[in-house]
């Protein structure tokens, strides 16, 4: 009998993470929520009974996994408010899904819990994407107790995903990796969109024929590495086309400039690691951005 699972916090997150266990024969024991209304329609998400809905912390008792499915900032708040008010009539784990703060952000003096963190590396904008997404999705794990990473393990397995380990201090750098390549990836898309915007080009358009140019980067990066993948007028050495980049940025979207000025500044380094740039022409394109980047901040 695989352990019993209660859910606190049946958001995107929470129903996604807990319908793949439900399916792969882990009991729900309860679904928590301060709104039972929402309760009870993440019951009929994941498939368990509705009579399975509460608002009762008290019914976590006979959990033995609890998931911690909260906001960052109410994790820890959350958790000392189980461990706090309930009492357990077993050994249970407490699990939160933060990729960010470490699993000891929940602990509690004297409670009995294990406590580990389980991070799916996905992002969740919509709960039934990342239901389907969580097949091979990689999963962070990190706790200070041996046995619980290898309940994490078994977790992980469960929703099909990849389980890695994280140190509790390295969660903050791989956090800002994380935020990096998903939300700034959407920022940056969002700026490219706004751009073709100014061209006379619709809102939607402007999306539908930037996806296919991403999507193609994105598979180059996959199959030749993030430096081989590198396309465009940086590691070709092309300073003429930066230079109009740049007088264009300044007079039609300013408020662009600088973020195109740092991210030329890594693109150099990326395009020497290739091997495909010339010393000559890196020195002169660093050259350029720095001039553009002190007049930036001299504004």
């Amino acid at each position: 009998m695989k352990p019993g699972i209660a859910l606190v916090g049946p958001g995107r997150v929470g129903c996604a993470v807990s319908k793949r266990l439900h399916e792969a024969d882990y009991p729900i024991i309860s679904i928590i929520s301060r709104s039972m209304e929402r309760a009870t329609e993440a019951c009929s998400y994941i498939g368990c009974s509705t009579t399975l809905a509460s608002v009762q912390l008290a019914d976590l008792a006979t959990a033995q996994i609890i998931l911690l499915a909260v906001p960052d900032d109410q994790i820890q708040r959350v958790a000392k408010k189980i461990q706090a008010t309930t009492h357990f009539s077993r050994p249970a784990t407490l699990v939160h899904f933060s990729g960010f703060h470490p699993a000891e952000i929940m602990y509690h003096q004297s409670s009995p819990l294990s406590l580990l963190s389980l991070h799916p590396l996905l992002p969740f904008a919509d709960r039934q994407k990342a239901y389907a997404d969580l097949q091979r999705c990689p999963c962070a794990l990190e706790s200070t107790d041996p046995q619980t990473l290898e309940l994490g393990e078994e977790l992980v397995d469960a929703i099909g995903g990849q389980p890695f380990t994280l140190e509790a201090d390295k969660k903050p750098l791989y956090h800002s990796a994380a935020c990096l390549a998903s939300n700034y990836l959407v920022t940056l898309l969002a700026s490219a969109r706004n751009l073709l915007i100014n061209c006379g080009i619709e809102s939607e358009q402007a999306i539908q024929l930037l996806l296919p140019l991403a999507q193609a980067s994105l598979e180059n990066v996959e199959e030749l590495g993030p430096e081989q993948g590198l396309t465009g007028p940086i590691v070709r050495g092309d300073i003429g086309t930066v230079t109009e980049h740049i007088k264009t940025l300044q007079d039609n979207a300013p408020e662009l400039l600088n973020l195109y000025l740092q991210m030329g500044v890594v693109t150099v380094t990326n395009s020497q690691r290739s091997g495909r740039l010339n010393p000559e022409s890196a020195a002169a394109l660093q050259a350029l951005f720095s001039a553009k980047i002190k007049e930036c901040n001299a504004i």
